[in-house]
């Protein structure tokens, strides 16, 4: 078996590439071929992996997720702002905080609109369907940690 990290993987197409430890071409990674949880998939993560040759270059057959991204990899910062003034600043870890260390609660309905302007600013090319899927796969997270209300 070979080691490698994720390099980019797109929850919406469901494939993405690895980069081998061991050096050499980005291995092409279709989420059929993870064994577990294929959302465990992200920049950074470790994974174990067989791969074979195509004419294409080399392709994932059985990949194995070996633990959580490598601290670093974070391609975006997290926004946090203060309910009181509405201001915030970068952090330490890369994302915004007030001096309290507070963040904006927002409704489900706010957060699915900045979400989709966020969205179509960033990525313009995006189709209808992939925005749905990538605004309910966050709306997921921020339920889960409590960033919106309703």
């Amino acid at each position: 078996m070979l080691t490698g990290r994720v390099v980019r993987f797109d929850e919406v197409r469901g494939y993405g590439f690895i980069a081998p430890d061991g050096g050499g071409d980005d291995v092409f990674v279709h989420a059929n071929t993870v064994d577990g949880d294929k959302w465990a998939l992200g920049p950074g993560v470790p994974v174990e992996y067989e791969a074979v040759e195509n004419e294409r270059g080399p392709k994932a057959l059985t990949v194995r997720v070996l633990g959580p991204a490598v601290a670093g990899e974070r391609t975006a910062p997290v926004r946090t702002v203060a309910p009181s003034t509405g201001r915030g600043h970068e952090s330490g870890q890369g994302g915004l905080e007030d001096e309290e260390g507070l963040c904006d609660v927002l409704s489900e309905r706010s957060f699915v609109t900045e979400t989709t302007e966020a969205l179509l600013i960033s990525v313009p090319d995006l189709t209808g369907a992939q925005i749905v899927a990538v605004r309910a796969r966050m709306l997921a997270l921020a339920r889960r940690h409590g960033w919106v209300e309703g």
